[in-house]
């Protein structure tokens, strides 16, 4: 199984955190490939960026998606994806934010979402109500931590960072959240930590979606599997 993974944004530090939990999920045999934009917005971190974001995915999808088993958007509002699955057709493009929502549907009846930045709220809030799982969502808590940007492709949050956001999954708990979805490339890598933080799991995109992009293989090889039989 070959699976690449998007970063429409120019940031190549966003795109190794983004793939570390997805190199994690990896099976041996299966492989993947990161791509980071040159042309698109350097972060995505306002609604403005939103629309430059969304028309990268499409271009780099484009131009190289080609060859692969699914492709994985490392972008956490999931920009383009419904354009990148009309653009790409029978190819699965899995959103990773839409990954974690359906991983955190298996966890418990509702979950939380938890990333970072006040102004970002409304955009999940919305992005959760289009993926239909309005109802499964407790809300959206976004502390503002502008030094988690900081962090760089492979440190650690700084401590102020950490704290805020496990302040964020207590509060996600207290709501009646079983399970929190985390939010953005910097949170990758802060599931373990902070599931302790706040005694329930917490689901990272890029990672649920290496599951999601081989569930969609495997089901390819059975179909086939079953037409030569037949």
């Amino acid at each position: 199984m070959r699976i690449l993974l998007i970063n429409p944004n120019r940031s190549a530090w966003v795109t190794e955190r983004l793939a570390a939990p997805a190199r994690a999920m990896l099976l041996p045999g299966e492989r993947l490939d990161t791509l980071t934009s040159q042309d698109g917005p350097e972060m995505v971190r306002t609604p403005e960026q939103v629309g430059a974001a969304e028309s990268e995915v499409l271009a780099l999808a484009a131009r190289h998606g080609g060859g692969y088993d699914a492709l994985v958007l490392g972008i956490s509002l999931d920009c383009g994806l419904d354009a990148a699955r009309r653009q790409r057709g029978p190819q699965p493009v899995i959103g990773m934010t839409e990954a974690a929502c359906l991983a955190a549907c298996t966890a418990g009846a509702r979950f939380g979402l938890l990333t970072v930045g006040p102004a970002m709220a409304p955009l999940y809030a919305a992005h959760v109500r289009a993926l239909g799982l309005e109802a499964r969502c407790v809300g959206v808590e976004a502390p503002d931590a502008p030094e988690a940007f900081a962090a760089g492709a492979h440190n650690a949050l700084p401590a102020s960072a950490a704290a805020l956001l496990a302040q964020g999954a207590q509060a996600l708990r207290a709501r009646g959240a079983d399970s929190i979805v985390l939010a953005g490339a910097v949170l990758c890598g802060c599931g373990p930590a902070l599931a302790q933080a706040c005694g329930i799991p917490c689901f990272e995109g890029t990672a649920c979606a290496i599951g999601l992009a081989r569930m969609h293989w495997q089901h390819s090889a059975m179909t086939a599997a079953a037409g030569a039989c037949g």
